[in-house]
């Protein structure tokens, strides 16, 4: 019996032995960690995946602390390794770290084993690098996807929106949460739904559609111009499940092919000659009335220089002064007389102009020509028929004379002493043309003597006795003879040299009323053209300009910049004594000096120190002056730098506080002395801060009762209106300033800037 149950013994133990070994080497074949460790933390047995995931080998990791390979000890991490704590049995995020001191990810779960009444836990760790690797990467294609300018979207094969980016609401106007779920039908017009199930079946075949232009329907119900990119979306086995929808708005290139299709049109059908140039003055193009006015076909003209078509008839220094203003930028006009194609001589009212790239460079010159043959044809007949019968009016005895045939004067009456200075006998057999001007003698006496017709109110040009020109109304008639012959003239002669001379001062003071009307007028163009056309608006700042023309053109002028590298704003505000052209055009100067300043790192007081020696030679010869504020706003401080030169000091309305404060600095305004210093301060911006620039003709708004609007009444519309947006809060104000004048308009250029930090 002793013998029996030593060989059973033996064998039970043989079998634990075998069941060891094979479970071992299931341990150390599966692609998990696994630690055993003690209440103490310290580690009994490891396995091989445990080895390949921290570099260590099994003998130098038994016997070491847990904290040693994975070190993110708190007290819930203790109780998690002990197995004391509720996450027994339960998976963890943690970090690993190896051998070499690298680190890396993991989920470790816990559980407890009693053996031989000794307690053991038993740690599995499983490496999930390449998880964490692909999570990051689906969080930057999702970030990809949501900061994208083109809307993304997808859809399963039955047209049912799946997701939905955020341009994919800008353009469409829908939150992702109204249209997932829906068929995608809700975006064809009813005109394009037929698209929707063709897209399918390409989608089906695993077929891509890229840049397919069609036309989509907002939630408003307005219809925009996209293109679509659509590709087959495949699950792990390669079978398509769904599609990908990229979605580019072209409604605007649209709007400009077709904008560009009218201008082409537009340009064929001119009733003017239309010719493109490149700098070099070769052609590149004309339109078809081009090819009509001169007689050359295009394939003819295209790359030849545009002398071909000069007559001979306009002077080489005319052409010189054309090339050197077009070259430097500016306009010609006038009228020449060019040649065709056959040799034939026209007329052409030529007006020619540089083309200019966006960075201000010329790229090729326009010329534009009206044939004005025919007005020519007719405006020199105008001239012969003015200068026979102009100032037309009734006949008066002032000046009688008789002619014979030959007109030849044989009677004159004595007024004629007082018109001409001669006495009557010194007229007798004197020809009439002897008293004309030269420029008579061709006209009158040649056209009288060939036709020998009445003639009525005509105007004639004499050579008084003393030298001066006097003009005359004459009327006359031919004397017939029984046979039709003429025998004498008879007719009268009324002085109109005063009417003349009233009626071309008057022609004169007309073109100078013109004159001045457009200098206006191009002023009023400067003056708008100057001034920024958007807003500035950055996440942690907003500035709005705005400027209100008065009925007269004035020389306010306002402009705000975002200095990218040195992440500052830049605005500035300044108004030029005077009204039209001169102002308008130092504004223009003005304007300029700034922007190559700016691209110096000039102070604020440097800036208006540089500013104001650039511009004052022009300022005191002309007797003009400005006055400016400049500042700058530092957006990673908050800290604005400001200087003034003489101008109104702007409001600044904190966030916290009920009043607006002045930012005051000493200036004196441009114009009076060269190297003047300015004084620069500093204060800074929190969030819900603004700074309200203007000009004087907000606070010296009058109302009908003589009171002027004020600082007082402009900083409590600023301050009981400060919750609004910038451009809301210039609404306000011109409507308080409306309501104050009772007017809609105003004396002087009501001009402001209000910069807000968000």
């Amino acid at each position: 019996m002793l013998i029996g149950e030593d060989t059973e013994t033996s064998v039970n133990k043989r079998r634990e032995e075998q069941n060891c070994d094979l479970l071992w080497a299931l341990v150390n074949n599966v692609a998990d960690g696994i630690i055993v460790f003690g209440e103490k933390e310290r580690i009994i047995l490891t396995n091989t995946a445990a080895e390949h995931f921290f570099g260590y080998r099994q003998q130098e990791m038994i016997g070491q602390n847990m904290r040693r390979l994975i070190p993110e000890y708190s007290d819930e991490h203790n109780k998690c390794l002990t197995g004391c704590g509720k996450v027994v049995s339960s998976e963890r995020e943690v970090t690993g770290r190896r051998k070499d001191g690298s680190t890396f990810p993991a989920h470790l779960s816990v559980s407890e084993i009693q053996r031989g009444g000794q307690r053991l836990f038993a740690g599995v760790i499983r490496d999930f690098t390449t998880h964490k690797q692909q999570e990051i990467v689906a969080q930057r294609l999702a970030a990809i996807v949501e900061s994208s300018e083109d809307a993304m979207l997808s859809k399963t094969l039955d047209g049912i929106i799946v997701s939905w980016n955020a341009a994919a609401e800008r353009i469409y106007g829908y939150m992702a949460k109204e249209v997932c779920g829906q068929s995608i039908s809700i975006l064809a017009p009813s005109d394009r739904a037929d698209e929707i199930p063709q897209i399918l079946q390409h989608i089906r075949r695993g077929e891509c559609i890229k840049q397919f232009e069609t036309v989509r329907k907002r939630k408003n119900g307005r219809k925009i111009h996209v293109s679509l990119t659509i590709s087959p979306i495949r699950d792990s086995q390669s079978h398509i499940i769904g599609a990908a929808i990229i979605t580019r708005d072209i409604t605007r290139r649209k709007q400009r092919e077709k904008d560009l299709l009218w201008l082409s049109r537009a340009l064929e059908q001119s009733p003017v000659a239309v010719t493109i140039t490149d700098t070099e003055g070769k052609i590149q193009y004309v339109n078809a009335k081009f090819t009509e006015l001169t007689g050359y076909r295009r394939e003819e003209i295209i790359g030849r220089n545009p002398r071909i078509l000069q007559s001979g008839k306009t002077s080489p220094e005319a052409y010189q002064q054309l090339w050197s203003t077009i070259t430097s930028g500016g306009e010609w006009r006038r009228e020449i007389q060019d040649k065709k194609k056959n040799g034939e001589i026209y007329w052409i009212l030529e007006h020619i102009s540089p083309i200019k790239s966006p960075q201000g460079e010329i790229t090729h010159f326009l010329a534009i020509g009206e044939d004005i043959s025919e007005r020519k044809q007719i405006e020199k007949a105008l001239q012969e028929s003015e200068e026979r019968f102009r100032q037309v009016a009734k006949m008066t005895g002032e000046w009688i004379w008789e002619q014979d045939s030959s007109r030849r004067f044989t009677y004159c009456s004595g007024a004629v002493k007082e018109i001409l200075g001669y006495e009557p006998k010194e007229m007798f057999g004197k020809h009439y043309c002897e008293f004309f001007t030269l420029e008579s003698q061709e006209s009158i006496a040649c056209k009288s003597s060939r036709d020998g017709k009445r003639f009525f109110r005509i105007v004639c040009r004499y050579r008084h006795k003393d030298g001066r020109e006097v003009f005359t109304e004459s009327s006359g008639e031919p004397i017939l003879d029984e046979r039709g012959q003429i025998v004498k003239w008879r007719g009268l002669d009324r002085d109109i040299t005063k009417q003349l001379e009233a009626q071309e001062l008057i022609r004169r003071t007309q073109i100078s009323l013109a004159v001045a009307h457009n200098e206006l007028r191009i002023a009023q163009q400067i003056q708008e053209s100057l001034l920024p056309t958007e807003s500035l608006v950055l996440p942690e700042v907003q500035v709005v300009g705005h400027c209100l023309p008065a009925s007269q053109v004035g020389g306010d002028y306002f402009d705000y910049y975002y200095r990218q590298p040195d992440n500052t704003v830049d605005v500035t505000i300044a108004d030029v004594s005077g009204h039209s052209v001169g102002p308008a055009l130092f504004m223009v100067e003005t304007r300029s000096a700034l922007k190559t300043h700016m691209r110096s790192k000039f102070t604020a007081a440097n800036t208006l120190a540089a500013l104001n020696d650039s511009l004052y030679e022009d300022l005191n010869g002309a007797d003009h002056f400005i006055t400016m504020f400049y500042m700058q706003y530092h957006i990673a401080t908050g800290g604005i730098n400001y200087a003034s030169a003489g101008h109104n000091p702007p409001l600044l309305l904190r966030r916290n506080e009920a009043i607006c404060n002045k930012l005051e600095a000493d200036g004196l305004i441009f114009g009076v002395k060269k190297d003047v210093s300015f004084e620069e301060k500093r204060t800074f911006l929190e969030k819900g801060d603004l700074v309200f620039l203007y000009t004087d003709g907000i606070i010296e708004a009058e109302s009908k009762r003589g009171e002027f609007f004020g600082i007082q009444r402009l900083s409590k519309v600023i301050v009981a209106h400060r919750h609004l947006a910038p451009q809301e809060l210039i609404k306000v104000i011109v409507k308080n300033l409306q309501t104050f004048c009772e007017s809609e308009n105003f004396r002087d250029d009501v001009t402001m800037v209000v910069l807000k930090v968000m």
